[in-house]
């Protein structure tokens, strides 16, 4: 299975990113995610056996973190100037921090490749090749609250990436 541990986003956030997309970005050529795709990816798991799966569902059971609050403030292309995708990024966060390294540590130690590239936190919007490449500061602060953590299994089609929640852990 191919599996990443993610954030979820409430549906008031999203509306208010669709809003921005539609208001701030809408341009012919522009591809959005659905909605119901947006996430904060915390860490991409790639290909993983049913035994690796199970270890995955227990490492996030077993996380001791607390509820926190996220404050996007900008879209901007991701990861650098020049790309086409479009990306929300959040306020740097201790907490979320906190969160992605206690994660990396679990799977680390269970076995699970550790990260090549830097942790970015970001949602990805979508592609937009005709929006300039500067940040686009949000007009109000949109709170993501983060009250659980999720793993993902995706299984790529024709029409887009699948994912499907294997294991939901609240956050206390």
């Amino acid at each position: 299975m191919r599996l990443f541990i993610a954030l979820t986003l409430p549906e008031t956030v999203n509306q208010l990113l669709d809003d921005i997309c539609r208001q701030r970005l809408n341009d012919a050529g522009n591809h959005w995610v659905p909605a119901q795709r947006r996430h904060l990816t915390l860490r991409f798991l790639g290909e993983q056996t049913g035994e690796q799966t199970a270890v995955a569902v227990q490492i996030i059971q077993d996380l001791s973190v607390k509820k926190f609050d996220l404050l996007l403030k900008t879209v901007e292309r991701f990861p650098a100037t020049g790309n086409r995708a479009i990306a929300a990024i959040p306020e740097y966060s201790t907490a979320l921090m906190a969160l992605y390294q206690q994660l990396s540590a679990s799977l680390a130690a269970s076995g699970f490749e550790p990260l090549q590239r830097e942790f970015r936190p970001h949602i990805t919007l979508g592609k937009a090749p005709a929006i300039p490449s500067a940040k686009i500061d949000l007009e109000i602060d949109v709170c993501l609250s983060v009250r659980q953590i999720v793993l993902f299994q995706s299984q790529l089609t024709a029409s887009g990436p699948l994912y499907s929640p294997l294991a939901t852990t609240n956050l206390r």
